[in-house]
């Protein structure tokens, strides 16, 4: 809530088949295999104009998964958005006044244009990305989009319902083969195999139990992206920040073993 056989081979005697057995074998193995789905296809970096695309579809493909009554306490406003609003990302994240005040956390979309350079700067092909916390699925498709392998867990079944309904009409620009949407308590998770871990700021209402988690099981080279979130407790030092998003990771311990905070 805002609120991832082989054996051996010999050589032995030629073996003798009637001549249209041997050519429908011969056509089986010369065949080459068809294709696959783009979702099994190996990640690669995209092109920013790539990203450009894929972020104000995202975006708008999510906006647009909402149910109405969902949006309508959002928004404060009882009708459909109007055409502009549906299809401009910036009109959305002010037609979407309020945060939805969930069991676990508070929700709000990210926008995708102010954490686009901070995710960019991190996630590349072939990492494992968790979002603590997913919504409505927006960055953890893009995510898979810059790459990774990615994993969101939300709590809240009616936001989830709308990951999945956009990740549906997704199919054309996000490699579904790579999305991992998860209904639960992130907190009975393990985080310990993930390379990226993002959390956007008040997602939970257990911020200090969610960082002591960080601390025991971030492997010792992940990164943790905090988007308008706070600043983690002592233990994990700052790498880098890119608009509202700051990459942490665990402090490293000096030549005696001990991370720096407690030199």
């Amino acid at each position: 809530m805002r609120c991832r056989d082989q054996g051996g081979t010999g050589f032995r005697a030629p073996l003798r088949v009637p001549g249209g057995i041997a050519l429908l074998v011969a056509i089986a193995f010369a065949a080459p295999a068809a294709a696959g789905p783009t979702d099994h296809q190996p990640a690669t970096a995209p092109s920013p104009a790539a990203i450009d695309a894929a972020v104000r579809t995202i975006q708008n493909t999510c906006f647009a998964a909402y149910p109405a009554d969902l949006l309508a306490v959002m928004s404060g406003h009882p009708g459909p958005p109007p055409a502009e609003v549906l299809e401009n990302p910036a009109l959305q994240m002010k037609y979407l006044r309020t945060e939805e005040v969930e069991e676990r956390g508070l929700f709000y979309p990210s926008s995708l244009d102010d954490i686009r350079a901070g995710l960019a700067a991190v996630v590349r092909p072939g990492l494992k990305f968790l979002d603590l916390g997913s919504g409505d699925g927006r960055v953890v498709f893009l995510a898979v989009v810059l790459g990774a392998d990615a994993t969101g867990i939300e709590y809240d079944a009616r936001v989830h319902a709308v990951a999945k309904e956009a990740l549906a009409r997704l199919t054309a620009t996000v490699p579904r083969a790579r999305v991992r949407l998860r209904r639960g308590d992130f907190f009975r998770a393990d985080w310990s195999g993930y390379d990226v871990i993002f959390y956007f700021g008040s997602g939970t209402f257990a911020e200090d139990r969610m960082f002591a988690k960080l601390a025991r099981e971030m492997k010792p080279d992940a990164m943790l992206l905090l988007a308008h979130g706070p600043d983690p407790p002592a233990g994990f030092e700052l790498v880098e920040e890119r608009g509202v998003v700051r990459a942490w990771r665990l402090e490293r311990p000096d030549a005696a073993g001990e991370p720096a905070a407690q030199r």
